[in-house]
């Protein structure tokens, strides 16, 4: 069994690869393990290798062919692939993509990392430098390969860890792999109550399934605030989605994603008195009202 796990930047990627290996027998693959060999063949640091894959994308395309190479030399055998890029490049990969909620983040991030590009002054200042290298990390992807590392859709599992433990993380994971191996056909989306913002539209589509679109990299609920609102009131930490599309797409009946993945401050503080939840990160872009 393949699987290949991107995620945000302090959504535990690592981590859960690490337990997946000491708790579940499977071989890990790191980009940087390939990274740092090339680096040596050609004499140089990683550090150098990186600022010259920058300049010349020659340098990823033979790091992105050894990892093919490495995948087909792998098959028959349980390998977690932490890496970027290999949902793309590895075939028959079940296809992870971790999420987490930009304070959730910051925690993570400011009170437990250690090295020095990862040191902040704030909490605050860790979220603005995580979301920033979110969005250029993004570019950068699309740019080299024509692709959306953060088109939710390009993925078996979407799972927002901003809530939940590695142990059920482990679980969720490996148990939706083993049912994608069976026929290839699972797909899920799980977000946690407090990454998912209400909308004008969520209030006039109470009923049915917890629906949501996103912006930037923000999830709005457009319909199913009854399933969440009971969910919020019986202590659920996680919700299953039905992802709808982001920004420049339009939905079944035609209506742009841009005109309903809006909310403001007056709805938020509204929804977390109604259902008890909190938001700990307010999207920048908000109106005051």
């Amino acid at each position: 069994m393949f699987i290949a796990i991107n995620g945000q930047l302090g959504s535990g990627k690592s981590e859960l690869c690490k337990r997946l290996q000491s708790e579940y027998g499977f071989e890990i693959f790191h980009t940087g393990r390939i990274q740092r060999e090339f680096a040596s063949e050609l004499g140089i640091s990683t550090l150098e290798l990186n600022e010259r894959c920058k300049l010349d994308h020659h340098y990823d395309r033979i790091i992105d062919a050894r990892l093919v190479e490495y995948a087909e030399s792998m098959r028959g055998k349980d390998v977690v692939f932490d890496s970027r890029m290999a949902w793309h490049f590895v075939r028959g990969a079940f296809k992870v993509h971790l999420l987490v909620a930009p304070d959730i983040a910051a925690d993570r991030v400011f009170f437990h990392r250690v090295a020095e590009e990862e040191r902040y002054a704030s909490k605050e200042e860790a979220m603005q430098n995580l979301i920033e290298r979110r969005r250029l990390e993004n570019e950068r992807y699309e740019l080299l390969y024509n692709v959306k590392m953060s088109d939710y859709r390009n993925y078996d599992l979407v799972l927002d860890t901003s809530m939940l433990t590695v142990k059920e993380e482990l679980e969720l994971i490996v148990g939706a792999a083993e049912k994608y191996s069976s026929d290839h056909s699972y797909h899920g989306f799980y977000s946690s109550l407090s990454s998912l913002y209400p909308t004008e539209r969520l209030l006039k589509y109470p009923d049915g399934d917890i629906c949501a679109v996103k912006r930037g990299e923000t999830l709005y609920a457009v319909s199913g605030y009854r399933k969440l609102l009971d969910s919020a009131r019986h202590g659920a930490r996680i919700v299953s989605v039905d992802y709808l599309g982001a920004t420049g797409d339009k939905l079944e009946d035609g209506t742009p994603v841009d005109d309903i993945a809006a909310t403001s401050r007056t709805l938020i503080a509204e929804f977390e008195e109604s259902t008890g939840l909190r938001y700990g990160y307010i999207p920048n872009f908000l109106p005051a009202q």
